[in-house]
């Protein structure tokens, strides 16, 4: 079996789990030596989704600690850029911070080849998020190739979430793929990169910081990435105001860690604490992206500034070949992964596990019609996904803590 199999344990046994004597705790916490830990994340500040989660997981863990572990916050690369993050992380230059593995492919070809997953989507932004992340959740948490090649560089995972799906934020309307043909797109890797080829256009690399200039110049015409940079982020909607809704992978596994020699000195009550933190963390950052892509799909439904084009002729070209790029994914897995084709096909059982339990609380798959598109983002308001976090935590999360 590639994932562990799971025993369902009750809410309130999971809590009784976390709780301790009061001799106990107050032994281990007598023996705690305060410390201030430095976290860095290159992707935003303490308003982003990211930022807002993990201030909430740090709040939460001095709480627990009675003070004695406080954060040191260092936003926006100030101390760690995107490229630096793992080795900052081992060599305890900072001691937690957010890793997103296909930008270091050398370092972590486990973790990197994984992120291939990210197009096994639907593109159903509830399910992406939620089920995808789920799956990316427990599988950055247990599949010992992937905690071994971190452990390999001193850090510790402590969770990964999974984005909505990537579309096409584009200067010109693009349908068709005679309206693609030769129109270059921003596509930062192989899983969208092939997606953008296969529908007839030119991937090109351009820096994250030069994008907006990028589009409003027309140096190039399409930015592949979620419609929430409509309203959050870089705020394209001047810019790119043609929102083209075709399915591409979604940003799998993005990954934060701790410093294993830190994680290691912690104290097991502590440790137990801190992973169901992470999960809430996680769940938090579900929620976070309903919020964000609901703004975005305001902006869409609005329809005075930006247009979205039927896709109805791109998404089969896109579908199969997100199909054909999971299929190969086992022929390119590193060596450590024993057994690549279980893996994959254990990973989209996964996906489809979690994608059930949010259609049995009512969140049916939308369709990639104009309208339904539409009606999906409106809805994402409203999305209530507490009763998913809850069946996570009583199936996933126990066995995190043994």
């Amino acid at each position: 079996m590639t994932f562990k199999t799971w025993t369902s344990v009750s809410a309130v046994a999971l809590i009784a789990m976390s709780v301790t004597s009061q001799a106990t705790a107050q032994e281990w916490l007598d023996n705690l030596e305060p410390m201030t830990l430095k976290l860095a994340d290159f992707s935003g500040d303490q308003n982003a989704n990211f930022g807002k989660a993990m201030v909430a997981w740090e709040e939460s863990i001095t709480e627990f600690t009675g003070g004695k572990i406080t954060f040191e916050n260092y936003w926006s690369s100030s101390l760690l850029g995107a490229l630096d993050t793992l080795s900052g992380v081992g060599d305890g230059v900072a001691d937690i911070g957010l890793i997103i593995p296909s930008y270091m492919p050398q370092e972590l070809p486990v973790g990197s080849w994984l992120f291939g997953m990210g197009a096994a989507l639907s593109g159903s932004t509830v399910h992406d998020v939620a089920a995808g992340g789920a799956a990316a959740l427990e599988t950055v948490l247990t599949f010992e190739p992937l905690t071994q090649e971190y452990a390999s560089h001193n850090v510790k995972v402590l969770q990964a979430t999974a984005t909505p799906a990537y579309n096409l934020l584009c200067n010109t309307p693009i349908s068709t793929p005679e309206d693609a043909q030769g129109k270059r797109a921003r596509a930062i890797g192989a899983v969208w990169s092939q997606t953008a080829e296969a529908l007839g256009m030119t991937p090109v690399s351009i820096a994250w910081g030069e994008a907006y200039e990028g589009l409003q110049r027309g140096v190039f015409d399409c930015m592949v990435i979620n419609p929430n940079q409509y309203a959050d982020g870089l705020v394209l909607k001047d810019v790119a105001p043609e929102y083209v809704p075709v399915t591409m992978a979604q940003l799998q596994a993005s990954t934060w860690v701790m410093n294993l020699d830190v994680w290691n000195d912690f104290p097991k009550e502590l440790q137990d604490f801190i992973t169901q933190a992470n999960v809430k963390a996680a769940y938090d950052i579900w929620e976070g992206y309903m919020d964000i892509e609901a703004k975005a799909g305001e902006l869409i439904a609005a329809g005075d500034v930006i247009h979205t084009n039927d896709v109805s002729a791109l998404e089969p070209i896109a579908k199969e070949q997100r199909a054909a790029y999971v299929a190969g994914l086992a022929d390119t897995a590193p060596d450590s992964v024993s057994d690549p084709q279980a893996f994959v096909d254990d990973y989209q059982a996964r996906i489809a596990y979690w994608t059930e339990a949010l259609v049995a609380d009512g969140y049916e798959v939308a369709e990639r019609t104009p309208e339904a598109i539409v009606d999906a983002f409106a809805g994402l308001s409203e999305v209530d996904l507490s009763n998913f976090y809850e069946k996570f935590n009583s199936e996933v999360t126990p066995g995190l803590m043994n």
